[in-house]
């Protein structure tokens, strides 16, 4: 519709300034030019305002929404233990202090230093990285899932406002319309004394039907405001801030994305992948958990000085301090608690796995739905476009032939209330193809936005 008035606007602006400056046609043609460069402009604007209005929504809502944050600060919190994972246990240092010598052929041992380092099995400590790393990524991608459903509870909002907004147009123009008609009522009224009864009476019903069409105005209008707070509060932002709505929307088609790619795309889906990968890793370090740890160090022996015409001294050794290495390794032998840990690792893996198998079943009749639904919904939109635009030309026929005396109230009402009701049903279905087109976005994994939350 909107490209249909701009090139009706284009032409007419286009013949008027032929016609004027036809006595200098080089002159015509270059600001003709010009003048045909501004009204495109000016409709590109529009459009791109609009939509730019809307991406400044999403904007705020993924920056403003206390969930994204907590969702983007857990996974921040999520990468932190990552990167501290994998690493070896701190090594143990023991000291020893003897209040009283403890003598010995080389002296008297005062104090002992003991210093281990513990050496789990080899991969154990892979596994377990790579357990912090995958959770890491379930979080990102229970992010990533947060944001995409945000950005479509904003679009599908921001449609609906625009959809009540839309109706009060036409249910506006609808009373503008009866407004006329009632003058024409009242001008043969008072003309044709003859029909003074029956004009009277059409005075009336006029006049009740404008009070039905003024009581639904009002009641859009008073849902548009809770619309409005509604969709301020989505935005974590005062209730009563100003919301930008366009003159119309844009129809087009929805962009077909290969199933392959919605797969690969899809943060559910990659979110359940990551936490099975995480409990592939769990079993894994508690099969290694289950093995033997190794232990390293030395032990260090400060002594003093024995008499050394003291029996059993050896002069040579007498007062040496000595040193000794080390290795200690840990007997696993109660196994119940290994078993356990990975058989429930396992389980939970099991879990993932047919978790995605039914989350692809639910993404697949998702998709097709969107697609069916798209169909359906450009179908009534082409019907409610020809129902609309028949109805129009058939009322003002109508307004014709009643100021003739060729029809009646009643038929003119129930024209009116025809019209009405499919423009109202074709603001909807337009509507509810911007919402198709936003749910098929979050399905898609399209126009991500990412959070920049301090």
């Amino acid at each position: 519709m909107q490209g249909k008035n701009t090139a009706f606007e284009i032409g007419r602006i286009s013949h008027w300034f032929s016609a004027y400056c036809k006595d200098d046609k080089k002159q015509t043609v270059i600001l003709m030019k010009k003048m045909l460069y501004i009204a495109v402009l000016g409709v590109c604007f529009t459009s791109a305002k609009a939509q730019d209005s809307l991406q400044t929504y999403i904007r705020q809502a993924v920056q403003n929404n206390p969930e994204t944050a907590e969702l983007y600060n857990a996974y921040r919190a999520a990468t932190a233990a990552a990167e501290g994972a994998g690493v070896l246990p701190d090594p143990e240092l023991s000291l020893g202090l003897y209040p009283k010598p403890m003598e010995h052929i080389g002296g008297k041992q005062v104090m002992t230093f003991q210093l281990m380092q513990m050496l789990p099995w080899w991969g154990t400590l892979r596994a377990g990285r790579e357990a912090k790393e995958w959770r890491a990524k379930a979080a990102y991608e229970r992010l990533r899932q947060s944001g995409l459903g945000l950005a479509f509870q904003v679009r599908r909002q921001w449609y609906e406002l625009w959809a009540v907004q839309e109706r009060i147009k036409s249910l506006a123009e609808n009373i503008s319309l009866l407004k006329g008609i009632r003058q024409v009522a009242l001008y043969e009224y008072k003309s044709a004394t003859r029909m003074k009864g029956a004009r009277l009476s059409d005075q009336m019903r006029l006049d009740a039907e404008l009070a039905r069409l003024e009581e639904q105005k009002t009641s859009l209008e008073s849902q548009r405001e809770l619309q409005r707070r509604q969709f301020n509060l989505l935005l974590h932002r005062e209730e009563t801030a100003a919301v930008h709505l366009p003159d119309n929307i844009r129809l087009q088609k929805l962009r077909e994305t290969p199933w392959d790619e919605i797969l690969r795309r899809s943060p559910q889906l990659s979110q359940t992948l990551a936490e099975s990968n995480v409990y592939k890793a769990e079993a894994e370090r508690a099969r290694r958990q289950g093995m033997p740890m190794i232990g390293v160090g030395v032990e260090y022996m400060l002594n003093k000085k024995r008499d050394a015409h003291a029996i059993g001294v050896m002069p040579e050794m007498n007062g040496m301090d000595m040193w000794m290495p080390m290795v200690k390794i840990s007997l696993p032998i109660y196994r119940r608690k290994t078993t356990s840990a990975m058989r429930a690792a396992h389980l939970m893996r099991v879990s993932a796995e047919a978790a995605y198998s039914r989350q692809v079943d639910e993404l697949r009749a998702r998709y097709l739905s969107i697609a069916q639904r798209e169909d359906d919904v450009l179908r009534k939109i082409e019907l409610y476009k020809k129902q609309t635009h028949l109805l129009e030309s058939t009322l003002e026929l109508m307004k014709t032939e009643y100021a003739n005396g060729q029809t009646t109230l009643t038929d003119i009402l129930q024209t009116s209330r025809e019209l009405l009701d499919y423009a109202l049903k074709k603001q909807e279905a337009y509507a509810l193809h911007a919402a198709i087109a936003a749910e098929m976005e979050q399905l898609t994994g399209e126009n991500e936005i990412q959070p920049n939350i301090q």
